[in-house]
């Protein structure tokens, strides 16, 4: 990596760390990591002219390092990689007040056809179809999936029910401009994740919101409430986006997550045991959201689970 690093780039670090795919390196108290690029062609660019707009303004992201041949990409051993360097390294987990800050500051990048991810309906139904066509060919080798799959497909269905009636009903407004959001903040989520350019989408800010609320709940419900408390005392939300809002809380990317993994082969059916142990209990959180949302905004219930 030393030779690659002074071909490509003319720097001569004295150390180079590896972590699996991933190596890192200092040069005079600048930090630096090279990722490997997992996503398409199609969004490279993208992200680039991104990164580069958000640290035009100062917004401390990590800033994509061109090599001498003004390329976004190196290879290395057949792997594509990117050079970052890192303003900001801290492996402190995110909290919605982080998330909150770079989403306030970036709802003025221009838009992005490539990146743009807020068709939820549409991105969902494909989802589900394509779900259903996997468990109907792979089903017999996952049967702790199949036995709960149906229910996590319904209330995917109320979601997307949601989420079109009210891309139907209500229009957009300022408040519901775009801004950087990424594939997928969890509870694993760190700070170093939440400033890396290669999981930016673009998207209505309740993305990231609601995907760190929902994996929190599952994974570590500490100080939940007072962050969500703090989040919508701080934050005017419109109509639409709680209703946007709510209808991610119920789409279940945390139990079609780990179905992914299961097919890659880089988790087990046990994962999905936890999930499954708390889905009556998280039925009452969605419950208790709904009625804390009501309290100020008026937005239509789920029927099936105000009644359970």
């Amino acid at each position: 990596m030393k030779n690659i690093l002074m071909y490509y780039y003319d720097l001569h670090p004295e150390n180079i760390h590896q972590k699996g795919d991933i190596y890192y390196f200092k040069i005079k108290n600048e930090k630096y990591y090279i990722l490997p690029f997992l996503r398409s062609n199609e969004e490279l660019r993208s992200i680039y002219d991104i990164n580069k707009e958000l640290i035009e303004k100062n917004i401390l992201i990590h800033k994509i390092i061109l090599n001498k041949q003004n390329n976004i990409l190196i290879q290395f051993n057949g792997i594509n990689y990117i050079l970052l360097k890192c303003y900001l390294k801290n492996d402190r987990k995110v909290y919605l007040k982080d998330i909150n800050f770079l989403e306030s500051n970036t709802n003025i990048i221009k838009k992005d056809t490539i990146l743009n991810k807020s068709n939820w309906v549409s991105l969902w139904e494909n989802k589900n179809d394509y779900l259903e066509y996997q468990i109907s060919q792979f089903g017999i080798n996952h049967p702790v999936v199949v036995d709960f799959f149906a229910y996590y497909i319904g209330l995917a269905e109320n979601a997307i029910l949601y989420a079109k009636n009210t891309s139907i009903e209500i229009n957009p407004n300022y408040l519901d401009n775009l801004v950087i959001c990424h594939k997928r903040i969890n509870n694993n989520s760190t700070l170093f994740n939440l400033f890396n350019p290669l999981e930016f989408v673009i998207d209505h800010k309740t993305r990231d919101i609601a995907e760190y609320i929902k994996f929190k709940f599952f994974y570590d419900k500490s100080n939940l409430w007072d962050e969500i408390h703090m989040y919508f005392s701080n934050n005017n939300l419109s109509v639409y986006g709680v209703r946007m809002f709510y209808a991610r809380l119920l789409y279940p990317t945390y139990f079609f997550d780990i179905y992914d993994e299961i097919l890659e082969g880089s988790s087990n059916e046990k994962d999905l045991v936890h999930i499954v142990e708390k889905q009556e209990e998280y039925e009452e959180f969605l419950v208790d959201i709904y009625n804390f949302l009501k309290l100020k905004y008026n937005i239509p219930e789920i029927e099936w689970l105000i009644k359970e």
